[in-house]
């Protein structure tokens, strides 16, 4: 009895062996496994010319939502302590609004030190102003005593000159002669210094007087200046102890507290993201395979992830004419991360109160004619693949084959 069993046991598990066999070569044919090199020209699934209406030529694609301003990260001017912070997600706000403020109370005692400099400084220049009149008032004695010690002078001259007419007839003592003519020497030194005094007097209030130059109002002047100037500096440094709003906007994210020291710098995470929502801007991803393919002003249309029959309508913008590494990724196991992208820009058409930015959608642009081709990174389905099990079976079957030929 257990011999005969023995037989048709073995029988069943080659039967069970070969069904297994079947449904794993089948399986296979239908979902090929995904090579771990993925070839640039294999990266979108293309229909064969002929095998679709050209209408429904199609480039799939992965868009991003974003601000029309682009994402604006605010950070810190300066390196300080967070004191206050005036608005909240979704905020709106102007250009030159306070967002937050930094602790500034140090730039505010430096300001209000550099205001008493600024003090001083005019108040020495006002005195240097102010003397001006006593200087003129010296001048002018300076010279009426220029003209007595002239008078003086004029007057010991003649009575030299008579004392020597009057010793040649020894009309007079020679001693008298001698007293006459060293009074005429202290008269013309008295003469010497007086104007020397009226050049002093007169130099003085150059120094001071404005309409001759007046250096040392000038060297007060610009130490105003200089001042004012510090003011100046003390001002903005207060200033910018405030970070206010580059542009109007709405405020999208807030990642700061009172209390938190702000760094003046790069930071993985802003301190306060804001953007312009109105209208909003998505920013597709179109792969450098499909690059050749693509009209950019052609009909566009986009649908929210998980709600494929809504569409959305865009209208072309731009396109940045650099082609970049891929950053956008839309989770698909098979999708490789070293793509270049060329990046297009559109407005989204119509109600918006359903988006946000961030928010990627699955994006549809009318090709070229060329070739229809797929992004398989979109979730979409290709037009030109084919609806029949049958057919789709042997179209499985043909792509395998040829990507097995391509990868040796």
């Amino acid at each position: 009895m257990m011999a005969v069993r023995l037989p048709q046991l073995a029988y069943g598990l080659m039967l069970v062996a070969a069904i297994a066999l079947t449904v794993t070569f089948g399986s296979i044919l239908r979902n090929p496994p995904a090579s771990g090199h993925i070839d640039p020209g294999m990266r979108s699934a293309t229909t064969p010319p002929g095998t679709g209406d050209l209408d429904r030529i199609q480039i799939g694609a992965v868009g991003v939502v974003e601000p029309s301003s682009q994402q604006i990260n605010i950070g810190a001017n300066v390196s300080a302590t967070v004191t206050d912070v005036f608005v909240a997600p979704g905020t709106k706000v102007s250009r030159g609004d306070k967002v937050f403020a930094l602790d500034a109370r140090v730039a505010q005692a430096t300001l209000n030190l550099r205001r008493r400099d600024l003090a001083t400084a005019q108040a020495r220049l006002a005195q240097a102003r102010a003397r001006v009149p006593g200087l003129r008032a010296e001048v002018e004695a300076a010279r009426t005593t220029v003209e007595a010690a002239q008078s003086d002078y004029e007057e010991a001259s003649d009575l030299a000159q008579i004392a020597a007419a009057l010793l040649t007839g020894n009309s007079i003592a020679v001693r008298e002669a001698t007293r006459r003519k060293n009074a005429l020497r202290t008269a013309l030194a008295r003469l010497s210094e007086a104007r020397a005094r009226v050049v002093l007097a007169e130099a003085n209030l150059s120094l001071f007087d404005e309409a001759r130059g007046g250096a040392s109002i000038a060297l007060e002047i610009a130490a105003v200046e200089q001042e004012r100037g510090s003011v100046s500096l003390a001002e903005t440094e207060v200033e910018l102890r405030t970070v206010r709003a580059p542009e109007d906007g709405t405020v999208l994210q807030v990642n700061v507290r009172p209390g938190e020291f702000a760094q003046a710098s790069t930071l993985s995470v802003p301190l306060i993201v804001m953007g312009r929502i109105t209208p909003l801007y998505v920013r597709v991803d179109i792969d450098e395979a499909d690059i050749a393919r693509l009209l950019p002003e052609a009909a566009a249309t986009a649908s929210l992830r998980g709600s494929a029959r809504s569409r959305l309508d865009l209208h072309f913008v731009r396109v940045e004419p650099l082609v970049v590494p891929k950053r956008s990724l839309s989770g698909q196991l098979t999708e490789r991360t070293d793509t270049r992208v060329l990046q297009v820009i559109y407005e989204i058409v119509g109600d918006v109160d359903t988006l946000w930015p961030g928010q990627q959608l699955d994006v549809l642009i009318q090709g070229n004619g060329q070739s229809p081709t797929f992004h398989r990174g979109s979730g979409l389905r290709p037009a030109g693949r084919p609806r029949s099990p049958r057919a789709r079976r042997s179209w499985r079957k043909r792509r395998y084959r040829r990507r097995a030929r391509q990868h040796g």
